[in-house]
């Protein structure tokens, strides 16, 4: 798919492609209605139209610095990782980090216009991607923006994306559980509809078709709302506590055979709870997650992790950010869509 152009965005609007430049072009003193140039900014955001050229000129004032926005606290061993990465990836390229609160990332697109920023990062979490009211900013002003974690790129977006292959961690646990002679799961999951949640459950119900394994779901939980308490640092013990005794019930129905059992966490955090009532219900039953948690699987038995590459993620964000304020996509070329495959960590 080729990226619209500015004779596209004249065509839909019903004007003349010099007209489409001047509209989109905040420094241009050629006097508009202001009708008009609704008109064709609203036709660039129909169809994704992203004024590379607006793009290039910002670099006569670049900062060398790119803006990172994240709605989530660095305490997090997860985001940490990715603006680790990041922020090395800008590093090898002389260039610096700046973090943005994602309450403010319509203002990182104003410093990006204003020369203070030379372009965005935003960093997905939870159910939360690219808000529509920030991309149709990136997309209307030309901003250099990379999403990461926000969902696999389809290749309709205007902006370069990063992502991990959620799908490929659930079928490389999945593989490893049968070759222990695993035949029925119980899969835990929290309570939210995201991207990466999807990608997991489809991804089961594949392997559940195709493996012959018997998968039942137990959802946590956990919701955005509990997700917010727990960042605000609002958590205590009885989440933990009572997660551990309802996934000690839900065990009762999963199979007979402990030793053919299998607990999946969809997040790291819960693999601890699954350990505990496994290790209460039949030390044979496994356990795996489909993110890194704090338990070592190198010290654990039967414990197995999908471990996602989060500082990898990074520094190809970073290195998909820097090709974009240098101008390196042209209007006929798509933007890149990076898939990062997880690797398999398993106890011995």
């Amino acid at each position: 798919m080729t990226r619209p152009t500015l004779r596209d965005v004249a065509a839909r609007a019903g004007v003349s492609i010099s007209t489409v430049s001047y509209a989109l072009n905040d420094a241009s003193t050629l006097p508009l209605a202001e009708a008009t140039k609704e008109k064709v900014r609203r036709a660039a955001r129909e169809l994704g139209y992203v004024p590379n050229g607006v793009a290039r000129s910002l670099q006569a004032r670049a900062s060398r610095a790119i803006g990172v926005i994240l709605g989530k606290p660095l305490t997090l061993p997860r985001y940490a990782a990715v603006v680790e990465g990041i922020a090395r990836g800008l590093r090898s390229d002389g260039f610096r980090l700046s973090l943005l609160d994602e309450t403010g990332a319509l203002r990182g697109v104003d410093d990006v216009r204003a020369g203070n920023l030379d372009g965005l990062v935003f960093i997905g979490h939870d159910d939360q991607g690219v808000p529509d009211d920030l991309r149709a900013a990136i997309v209307e002003h030309g901003v250099p923006f990379v999403a990461i974690d926000c969902g696999v790129g389809s290749g309709g977006e205007r902006y370069a994306t990063v992502d991990f292959d959620y799908a490929t961690g659930v079928r490389q646990v999945v593989a490893h559980l049968r070759t222990a002679g695993v035949d029925a799961i119980l899969y835990v999951r929290p309570g939210i509809d995201s991207p990466a949640e999807d990608a997991r459950a489809l991804a089961l119900r594949d392997e559940e078709r195709e493996s012959g394994v018997v998968v039942h779901t137990l959802t946590t939980s956990v919701t955005v709302e509990t997700i917010a308490r727990f960042d605000a640092g609002d958590a205590d013990r009885s989440h933990h506590d009572d997660l551990v005794d309802r996934i000690a019930e839900a065990l009762a129905d999963v199979g007979s055979r402990p030793e053919a059992t299998a607990i999946v966490c969809a997040w790291g955090v819960d693999a601890e709870a699954a350990y505990r009532a496994a290790s209460t219900h039949d030390p044979r039953v496994r356990v795996a997650s489909l993110a890194a948690g704090s338990l070592s699987a190198q010290l654990w038995p039967r414990l197995t992790y999908s471990r996602l590459p989060l500082e990898e993620g990074g520094r190809e964000a970073a290195r998909l950010i820097v090709a974009s304020t240098r101008g390196a996509e042209a209007d006929t070329v798509a933007p890149e869509h990076v898939s990062l495959a997880p690797a398999l960590d398993a106890s011995h």
